[in-house]
């Protein structure tokens, strides 16, 4: 029989065998849960009460990887999904999927739920002086209504050919706000089935401008554990003076500028924050608006950045709102502002290198918007910065050439090629040199948020059975030594 030291070394030799295959298996990718992955987006918010500005039929479904269906909202007493009365809307969504998918099998779509209007204008323009949501917060408030909404929000999905469903809260306003938003999103992917999507369209993770308080944080943990991605609402930062009552609604702005070196008003900001707080880059996804903010200049002659202004822009047909224009509609301005006879108006656009925005000043009026030019430095940021990609907010206020959706879509898959083309002799892909945020768009310096341990048995070790296994393996090698 061996000695006991030749015991004790064996059974130090089988524990330790058993501990590395235990950490070889943690560190093995097939040990972990398996997941779909989306490597790029290229989406699109249809605005499903503007349908009659561009019919589903009028767009093109290969510019998008993903489209959304925007949007259905909370019931203020029943807290629960407001089906579409009308018989036009309620066709429209139930052959969304239908429709776009035999335009493009490799798009998929999502339902997204909450407010359709997260710019303070167009189609959801009554809400336009709020930027909170009581139904919302009265449902996710409530463990029972939650668990209620879920259940029917993921049942009409799935009924109606979604391809998953977008949490559009706008926006939780309180630290308990963001503490329900953190357990709806927990049970929405719990109560999803496999392969089901879920997204979030979000303001700044730090913080929602114009909340009633201070230090209001997204729950960044929970969503880069529950969700697929989330879409930073990065436009809307400068609301019109019918809007807002403040210094800044009484002189011109840019409503959705990449940089602004004096404040965090900025799509740089919005996305930055999101990353700083723990959500990975490949779980961001960029906003870009399709309209224009509008206002009355006290002096035409006086129409650059920060000139004073007297009111909100005309009110449009197109969007319903003052203030508000579509991208069609700034394009019509311009056209009809350029033409010649009695009515011919001088028209002025200007592009801002710091800022990377434009506007056009027509007259008396003066509009903020995202040209061609501005979409494409924006997506150019938003590949330096490994972000997944980008979504038009919505897609149908594009003019009906449908320039901008056309250049998003050029422009974001040049970038994917040219960063497929950058790699190494290894395969390891080269990223560009980080972007150098100036100070006033960096976010406040934080803690990192510790990515969650997987919940499941096979996370972080080998299943029980099978270490199980193993040790017993050990024991019989000592056993047949001995």
């Amino acid at each position: 029989m061996a000695s006991s030291s030749s015991f004790a070394v064996l059974v130090s030799i089988a524990l330790a065998l058993s501990l590395s295959l235990c950490i070889a298996a943690a560190s093995d990718p097939s040990a972990a849960p398996s997941q779909t992955t989306t490597t790029t987006v290229r989406a699109g918010f249809y605005l499903a009460a503007d349908a009659r500005l561009r019919p589903l039929a009028a767009l093109d479904a290969t510019l998008y990887t993903h489209l959304y269906y925007s949007a259905l909202a909370v019931h203020p007493n029943k807290r629960s999904l407001v089906l579409p009365a009308d018989a036009d809307q309620a066709r429209l969504l139930a052959t969304f999927s239908r429709q776009l998918k035999s335009r493009n099998r490799a798009l998929r779509t999502l339902l997204s739920v909450g407010a359709a209007d997260i710019a303070g204008g167009g189609a959801a323009a009554s809400a336009a002086t709020q930027r909170t949501d009581p139904a919302f917060a009265a449902m996710a408030a409530d463990p029972a209504s939650r668990a209620a909404f879920v259940a029917a929000a993921v049942a009409l999905a799935k009924a109606n050919r979604f391809d998953g469903l977008d949490v559009a809260w706008r926006f939780p306003a309180s630290a308990v706000e963001m503490a329900d938003f953190g357990f709806l999103v927990a049970e929405w992917r719990a109560a999803a089935p496999p392969g089901f999507l879920l997204t979030a369209t979000v303001y700044f993770s730090d913080h929602v401008f114009d909340a009633p308080l201070p230090g209001v944080d997204y729950p960044a943990e929970a969503v880069a554990r529950g969700l697929d991605w989330v879409n930073v609402a990065a436009f809307g930062l400068r609301p019109p003076p019918s809007v807002a009552a403040n210094a800044n609604a009484t002189v011109t702005a840019f409503d959705a500028p990449l940089y602004d070196r004096s404040s965090h008003f900025s799509a740089s900001y919005g996305v930055v924050s999101w990353v700083d707080a723990g959500v990975p880059a490949a779980k961001v996804v960029m906003g870009l608006p399709l309209y224009g903010r509008s206002w009355f200049l006290r002096n035409k002659a006086n129409a650059g950045v920060g000139a004073p202004v007297v009111a909100a822009g005309p009110k449009q047909r197109g969007t319903n709102a003052t203030g508000v224009m579509s991208y069609d509609e700034v394009q019509r301005l311009a056209a009809a502002g350029a033409g010649s006879g009695v009515g011919q108006r001088a028209v002025t656009t200007n592009y801002d290198n710091a800022s990377v925005a434009s506007y056009l000043s027509v007259g008396d009026v003066w509009v903020a918007f995202d040209g061609a030019a501005v979409v494409a430095e924006k997506l150019a940021f938003a590949a330096r910065r490994g972000l997944l990609g980008y979504f038009l907010w919505p897609v149908n206020y594009d003019e009906a050439n449908l320039t901008v959706s056309r250049r998003a879509s050029e422009v974001w898959m040049q970038n994917q090629i040219s960063s497929s083309s950058r790699r190494n002799e290894t395969g390891v892909r080269q990223t560009q040199a980080p972007v150098q945020v100036p100070p006033a768009l960096q976010s406040p310096a934080r803690t990192p948020v510790p990515m969650p341990a997987p919940m499941t048995g096979s996370g972080s070790c080998l299943p029980w059975r099978k270490l199980d296994l193993f040790l017993h393996l050990g024991l019989l090698i000592i056993l047949v030594w001995c």
